[in-house]
This record gives structure tokens, C-alpha cells and sequence, in this order.
């Protein structure tokens, strides 16, 4: 196995052949001439070769010292490229930015991508839809935007609190008007309902007096978006994002129902790699996010304020 210093032995080694001396590489780098030698000495040691003749008159590559020297070259350009690489993320966001969101945010969130590219347009996305939960080591996310679900007890993940969207019962009128247009969802069959879920396992809608359970839905989806389309088309009504339904709701192609429940807030989460494996990037995109929360004047989403990122 290579030792650490491999690296620098050999960047010492393309510095006394390009000055042909120990002499004159001593005076070049600075370094003692007992330095290098020592340096060469300990390089051809871990390798188990000899890299250099070496006599009171001539100084002069092996042939195999002629092959390691071409790859320390290429080494040592790799090197300086990642080390560029580094800075140039840190000098401000670039690169490919993997992200991953619930397709019911993609009105908002594709106008914050727009927004950021156009100040940062190095950077570019590419976006994996989903409403669950992703393995983002696995998926190679740099960031998951959740709708209250984070992972529980896990090192490896840091969930920051962006915003809590606020929630409405909404249904299309004329299932409304059907229904009698109820003031609250306990008056209703679970069969008027709509859910997230599967159906060995629909989700109950989160209600500030206490979750309303569904044993037995109209219909189930695994995204908020088919739930949605499914209000839309009158299958039952829905417990919803307000930011979602705002245009349904000015067109007409979904009303409100049950005004008397309130629907609990849900929380918006950055799920994020843990703080040491967090790219620059995602750091400038989660302020970027952040400000644009905090600047809008929309009450459907409110910034969730200063509360500590949960690991």
C-alpha cells in the first residue's frame, strides 16, 4: 500500500530532475540539498527501484526513473486541477446541482431555480420527482426538499425546517354542492375523501383538533399531484397545500370545503447530506431559497424561522 506522502516525494523528485542537480534544485525550492537527497532516497525505497544514476559527474534518469517521472508530471496536474476544482466551488456556486422535490412544489420551485441560474449561471440541475423519502447517498442528491417526512435517527442526513404551507380542505363544486357543502369533514364517509397513502395504509389528514383517519378512501395516491387531479375531477375532496390550489381555486375548477376544520400546517424540509459533506452549492441554493421565503408576501408559505436543523 502507497504511503501519504508518496505525492510530495514524488513533486520533490520532478524538481531535482528539472533542475538536473541536487545542487540547483536546493537553490531553486529553498530546500536543504541533503533534503532531496534524502527525499529521492526515501521515493526509490517505497518504490524498489532505482530512479536515478548517481556519480560525482553525471546525473541521469533510470529507465524506469524516465517512466515515473512522466506519471509524477500526470500526478501532479491532477492535483492541481482538483485543487482548482476545490476553488472555484468555493470561490462561488458552480457545478451540477442534483435536487430532488415533491412534483406539487415545481410552480415555486422552478422559479427559483430560474432566479438562481440567473445569477449563478454556472450552475446547472438536474431534478429527480418524488414525494417520499430518497437515499440521498444512494440517489448522489446534494438536496431533497420533503413535506413532513424526514428521516428519523440518522447521522448521515440534516433536516433543516424551510417553511410551514398552509393547508385547505378543497374539493371541485360540484361534488361540494353534492355533498351538501359540509362545514366539517366528521359528517363525511371516508369513501367523499381523498389521501396520500396506499390502501392498506391511507394517511390521515393532519387537523389542528386532532387527525382526521381514512380508513377507507375514494382514492389513494403516492404523490400530492395525482391527489390533486383527482379533486380536480371530483373523485372526493382533498386536504391539500394552499400554494397549490391557489389558481384552482381563482378559476374555479376546485372550491373550498368543511371551513370549520383547520388543517395543521405541513412543514417544508431541506434534507441535506450531514454538514461536512454538504456541497457550496446546495449552501448558496438553501440561503438563495431562504431569502425568497422570507422576501414573499404570500401566506400560503411562511418562512420557519431560526429553529435548529434537526440530524
Amino acid at each position: 500500500m502507497l504511503q501519504a506522502h508518496l505525492l510530495s516525494d514524488l513533486y520533490w523528485f520532478t524538481c531535482v530532475i528539472e533542475a538536473g542537480s541536487f545542487s540547483a534544485a536546493a537553490q531553486r525550492t529553498g530546500s536543504a540539498k541533503s533534503s532531496l537527497s534524502r527525499r529521492l532516497a526515501q521515493l526509490e525505497q517505497q518504490l524498489g527501484v532505482q530512479l536515478v544514476n548517481r556519480s560525482s559527474r553525471a546525473f541521469s534518469l533510470t529507465s524506469v526513473g524516465e517512466e515515473v517521472y512522466r506519471h509524477a508530471l500526470d500526478m501532479l496536474a491532477a492535483a492541481d486541477a482538483a485543487a482548482h476544482s476545490a476553488q472555484k466551488t468555493l470561490a462561488g456556486p458552480s457545478g451540477l446541482l442534483r435536487l430532488a422535490a415533491p412534483g406539487i412544489l415545481s410552480a415555486w420551485l422552478f422559479d427559483g431555480l430560474a432566479d438562481f441560474r440567473a445569477r449563478h449561471p454556472q450552475v446547472s440541475y438536474a431534478l429527480t420527482q418524488a414525494d417520499g423519502q430518497l437515499e440521498l447517498r444512494a440517489q448522489r442528491l446534494d438536496l431533497s426538499l420533503s413535506l413532513g417526512s424526514v428521516p428519523q435517527d440518522s447521522s448521515d442526513v440534516v433536516a433543516r425546517p424551510m417553511a410551514q404551507l398552509r393547508n385547505l380542505i378543497v374539493g371541485s363544486p360540484a361534488l361540494v354542492e353534492r355533498l351538501g357543502h359540509p362545514s366539517r369533514c366528521a359528517a363525511l364517509d371516508d369513501e367523499a375523501l381523498l389521501t396520500l397513502g396506499s390502501l392498506a395504509a391511507p394517511l390521515a389528514w393532519p387537523l389542528e383538533h386532532g387527525p382526521r383517519t381514512i380508513a377507507n378512501p375514494a382514492f389513494c395516491a403516492d404523490h400530492l399531484g395525482a391527489v390533486r387531479d383527482a379533486a380536480r375531477a371530483g373523485l372526493g375532496l382533498a386536504c391539500l397545500p394552499a400554494f397549490a390550489c391557489r389558481d384552482d381555486l381563482a378559476a374555479g375548477t376546485l372550491a373550498l370545503a368543511c371551513p370549520e376544520d383547520r388543517p395543521a400546517p405541513t412543514t417544508l424540509y431541506a434534507l441535506t447530506p450531514s454538514h461536512r459533506s454538504i456541497t457550496q452549492t446546495t449552501r448558496y441554493f438553501l440561503e438563495h431559497l431562504r431569502l425568497r421565503l422570507s422576501n414573499s408576501e404570500q401566506d400560503d408559505m411562511q418562512p420557519a424561522g431560526a429553529s435548529a436543523a434537526r440530524p
